[in-house]
């Protein structure tokens, strides 16, 4: 079998396994939105673990890739709901000192 087929294999099985472990712990009740959480949590894994493994990690074996992908999925879907929180709460005025420190404004 090729070795890279294998190793994607391998990093789609650690991101679907971390993906189930939030689900597998928690007492939800819905199947369908259980069903949502280890798909966009595999999603995250699959699409942003690759990326960190590239800035951190870019010379890294298909073992610590396979960890780095169990790991977003297992708490991705947390830590997107944090960062949420943080722009709800926090956003307009980050945003604003943003614009005023790009546009000159007065720092208020």
């Amino acid at each position: 079998m090729d070795p890279v087929l294998l190793t994607r294999f391998w990093l789609l099985l650690a991101a679907v396994g971390g993906a189930i472990l939030p689900v597998a712990l928690s007492n939800e009740e819905s199947r369908r939105r259980a069903l949502v959480q280890v798909v966009c949590g595999a999603l995250m894994a699959i699409f942003l673990a690759p990326a960190l493994e590239r800035r951190f990690m870019p010379d890294s074996p298909a073992e610590i890739q396979a960890g780095v992908s169990f790991l977003v999925g297992c708490f991705g879907l947390k830590l997107a709901v944090i960062a949420q929180r943080l722009i709800d709460n926090r956003g307009e005025s980050l945003a604003n000192r943003v614009i005023d420190r790009i546009a000159g404004g007065d720092g208020k």
